[in-house]
């Protein structure tokens, strides 16, 4: 059989493969697969990209979420604490004031010393610090200490008694010392004692201008 014949023949098979319906099945399933893929590189991966990206995006907004939630449950229980105690703040203004309030502190300790039996000779301080008046003034608010020091008359126990309501009352009194002392005369012993305290309130720190100013009796400086 020649070559020519063979070509001939081989082109017939092909001619009556082609012809074939299966034939033409499998060339339109092998062209929808290709498209397929090319659909996946080209159109569907990015859409899957986007698609993965949202997913996160709605998970890290679920989170947020959550803390949100959590950070107002802690307000709310913070609110409630606070109207809890908020009856008892005025407690707090009571025990350390906003001011010196010298004036309504040496007016409370003549009355416990009144009440305690109990004679102030005198009360001295080293500086009469300012009182704002309810004027907001500027620089952060710490502890300051307002000293006092009281020269006192009366027995052991209405001294001791004086002493202890002062540390029983609601403003609040650190006691530095107290130093005793008899001073007798020909007909009568009389009992003396020299009490150093200081009164805390929140007040403004500035700074001292000038030397330091010795104590002085408020008897003289309220004149």
């Amino acid at each position: 059989m020649t070559d020519q014949s063979r070509k001939k023949q081989l082109r017939s098979a092909l001619n009556h493969f082609y012809e074939n319906p299966v034939a033409k099945v499998s060339i339109e399933l092998f062209l929808s697969i290709g498209f397929v893929i090319f659909l996946s590189l080209f159109a569907i991966k990015p859409t899957l990209e986007t698609m993965s990206d949202l997913i996160k995006e709605i998970e890290d907004k679920k989170a947020l979420n959550t803390q949100l939630e959590q950070k107002l449950a802690a307000l709310s229980t913070a609110q409630n604490e606070y109207l809890k105690i908020e009856p008892k703040l005025n407690l707090l203004d009571q025990a350390i004031p906003q001011e010196p309030q010298l004036i309504r502190t040496m007016k409370l300790l003549e009355k416990l010393a009144a009440e305690n039996q109990v004679i102030i000779d005198g009360i001295s301080v080293a500086d009469i610090p300012p009182e704002e008046n309810g004027v907001t003034a500027s620089g952060a608010k710490q502890m300051t200490q307002l000293p006092l020091s009281m020269s006192l008359a009366g027995d052991y126990i209405s001294i001791r008694n004086f002493v202890q309501a002062i540390q029983d009352n609601r403003r609040s009194f650190s006691i530095e010392s107290i130093n005793f002392s008899l001073s007798q005369d020909r007909e009568t012993r009389e009992l003396r004692a020299t009490l150093n305290l200081n009164a805390p309130y929140l007040g403004i720190v500035q700074q001292q201008k000038g030397p330091a100013v010795n104590q002085q009796p408020v008897e003289k400086v309220l004149e």
